[in-house]
């Protein structure tokens, strides 16, 4: 809802850097919700690996 009113309100023409951060449209196996989210990149630090990326700092991402 937030990317799409970012797009109705013409914000992402300006070269705003937008990720959106999902679960997979797969079956995960199932787990404890810790473990689901880092496999699926939610969890802090792959929160911060893609913005590291979208910021185009792939050093600092490799790291997180």
């Amino acid at each position: 809802h937030v990317l799409q009113f970012l797009a109705h309100e013409g914000l992402l023409e300006s070269g705003l850097k937008v990720r959106p951060l999902v679960l997979p449209d797969a079956f995960v196996d199932h787990a404890k919700p810790e473990k689901m989210y880092a496999d699926a990149g939610l969890d802090s630090a792959g929160i911060v690996r893609t913005v590291f990326v979208a910021l185009g700092h792939t050093a600092q991402a490799q790291r997180a």
